[in-house]
């Protein structure tokens, strides 16, 4: 079994999973990365998924 991902790591995929996305300079991925403590690699990736397609769905 693999164990979650420590901050640093947590870090390390949110910005590969953002990397093609146009994110706000102003985006702290070390405090997304605390924030996301007990967060898998997959819930992580769910995340970025839902967080880059919100503004298309307030448009609709």
């Amino acid at each position: 079994m693999v164990g979650l991902p420590s901050l640093e790591n947590r870090e390390k995929i949110l910005r590969n999973l953002l990397a093609k996305e146009k994110v706000d300079n102003e985006v702290e991925f070390k405090e997304l990365a605390t924030m996301t403590e007990g967060y898998t690699g997959s819930d992580l990736k769910n995340l970025c998924t839902n967080a880059t397609y919100r503004p298309v769905k307030e448009l609709i």
